[in-house]
């Protein structure tokens, strides 16, 4: 796959600007803060790892195998966190969103929500995607219920999945949204987005 530019998703309360090495020394700021880590497989410790995480979604960009994004508030022009579109392949017009990272102070709020429904709009009604999924480890039960809310089918799980550095050994959990599910999926995302987030 070649490198797609996206350019800026812009929603009410963020946008989404493709990632840059601009946005490194900010992002992996907001990455070092080990609540972001506690229900995932990665570990998180020091603003080094962090900024490898950044560099591996620019190196991942450069090679066409994802668009990664760094999500910033409308607002203060501020970076909030990181998503990306990930494992994009358009001949079986399929794709994952994934890596999605916000600081802690973001959460429950329109941020997330905002985010899947720019990115989701844009694989779907730009891209022309079949299917978007979304894979989630088993004990990451605040993501899975998030991404059920929003109308995503959870499929299966994939067994012994991910091993965390410490040497534990975790399931993920794969959802979908597919074509025909789309136009109530999106529905839901504009109201929570007009209702609750307000």
């Amino acid at each position: 796959m070649t490198a797609i530019d996206t350019g800026q998703l812009t929603g009410n309360v963020i946008r989404l600007e493709p990632l840059t090495a601009q946005h490194k020394p900010e992002l992996t700021q907001v990455l070092n803060d080990p609540q972001i880590w506690e229900y995932t497989w990665r570990k998180i410790g020091s603003a080094e790892q962090a900024g490898q995480l950044v560099d591996t979604a620019l190196a991942n960009q450069a090679a066409g195998k994802d668009i990664p994004y760094v999500m910033i508030e409308q607002a203060s022009g501020r970076i909030v966190g990181t998503t990306r579109m990930m494992h994009l392949d358009l001949t079986h017009r399929g794709a994952e969103i994934g890596c999605t990272w916000i600081a802690p102070e973001f959460w429950r709020t329109a941020v997330n929500t905002e985010a899947k429904l720019l990115l989701l709009e844009y694989g779907f009604e730009v891209l022309g995607l079949i299917r978007v999924e979304f894979t989630i480890v088993s004990n990451n039960l605040r993501s899975q219920r998030a991404v059920e809310r929003i109308g995503a089918v959870r499929e299966g799980v994939l067994r012994k999945h991910r091993i965390t550095p410490g040497g534990t050994v975790l399931d993920n959990v794969v959802y979908s949204i597919i074509d025909e599910e789309w136009p109530a999926v999106k529905t839901r995302l504009q109201f929570l987005l007009n209702e609750k987030y307000k």
